[in-house]
């Protein structure tokens, strides 16, 4: 019952409404209006303090992850240098053995 009594008290604020003096009906619109900017510039900086929290934790997570990716690359790359080198000392060490039989 109480939507309903709020509902038949809507054409009774009109009936004020346009009772007031033109001076006063620009005045309460002027308040209404300020009061609405105050209340949506309110509520849209939260959305966007909330929309920055999320965005940044997404952020902080991706540059966590690239950075266990990267770790991860590093030592694989790591691990394949030094067996490439050992490969390559191995390699220079056959060649100088075949020199040395060439040589004999």
């Amino acid at each position: 019952m109480k939507i309903l009594d709020f509902l038949l008290s809507i054409p009774k604020f009109f009936d004020w409404y346009f009772q007031l003096q033109p001076i006063k009906r620009m005045n309460l619109n002027y308040i209404a209006l300020i009061a609405a900017i105050i209340t949506l510039s309110y509520y849209n900086d939260k959305q966007h303090r909330d929309n920055y929290l999320v965005l940044s934790s997404r952020i902080d997570s991706v540059n966590n992850s690239r950075t266990q990716e990267q770790e991860k690359y590093t030592t694989k790359l790591e691990y394949y240098t030094d067996k490439f080198n050992h490969l390559l000392e191995i390699l220079l060490q056959q060649k100088r053995e075949q020199e040395k039989i060439k040589s004999l």
